[in-house]
């Protein structure tokens, strides 16, 4: 009997699409070990699915680099940007990565 509706498998497919919108705890432990002045508290707060990407890779600083590129220039034009605080603490966290930080990963 169907019912028109999505399938059981479409369901789950769908639910498994959508990123996790809370921080997890592997994303809490990436933060905590990041210099206190360089924490990205309100990105955590508003946008914790991005910090869980962030914290998911790791300290391959290329790929962090790569993703904080994609979230601060607007290659595809019109969008709206992050909040003044999240923008300031993205920019933080990619000087960061990129060694012009002093303690940054690359310098120590």
């Amino acid at each position: 009997m169907t019912h028109g509706g999505p399938s059981d498998a479409e369901s789950r497919a769908h639910r498994r699409a959508r990123p996790i919108n809370q921080a997890l705890p592997a994303t809490l432990k990436w933060f905590d070990a990041l210099p206190p002045e360089i924490q990205p508290a309100a990105l955590l707060r508003e946008y914790p699915r991005i910090a869980n990407a962030l914290a998911r890779a790791g300290n391959d600083v290329p790929v962090l680099t790569a993703y904080l590129d994609s979230l601060l220039v607007d290659r595809r034009g019109g969008r709206r940007g992050f909040p003044g605080d999240v923008h300031r603490e993205l920019q933080s966290l990619r000087e960061y990565f990129d060694g012009r930080y002093p303690a940054s990963p690359t310098t120590i």
